[in-house]
């Protein structure tokens, strides 16, 4: 299963197939299969698939009158924005991968699920604040 294969990683215990395993072919295994990092294979898999879409959207309307032109980052500030931005997005990224191995799949999407209650609440509090 998915939480074997990921468990097999963060753990580096987990046997995939265990030795002694018949396979469907009568041959027994001898030595343990064990798994591959799923969580983070699933997590790349998605990011380059995004970049590979953001890239065909990009050169397929930049000849239009509708092309998408990034705002250039003109002071050190705005720089420093998006790299804290970029750092938060991979940490976030990070430890929801890590927290695979504590919880099972389903408490992690709950929990996730809530994110957008969590994002209402931070922003009324930052009006609240006027900030």
């Amino acid at each position: 299963s998915f939480m074997n294969i990921y468990m097999g990683w963060v753990m580096r215990t987990s046997v995939t197939v265990p030795a002694g395993t018949v396979l469907d072919s009568g041959v027994v295994l001898t030595k343990d299969l064990t798994g591959c990092p799923a969580g983070f294979a699933l997590t790349a898999m998605q990011q380059v698939i995004s970049f590979l879409v953001f890239i065909i959207f990009f050169s397929s309307v930049y000849f239009t009158p509708y092309r998408y032109m990034p705002k250039k980052l003109n002071t050190t500030f705005e720089i420093f924005c998006v790299v804290i931005f970029g750092c938060v997005f991979a940490l976030n990224i990070a430890l929801n991968n890590f927290s695979l191995g504590y919880i099972s799949i389903a408490v992690n999407l709950i929990i996730r699920s809530c994110l957008p209650l969590s994002t209402l609440l931070s922003s009324q509090c930052l009006a609240l604040c006027k900030l």
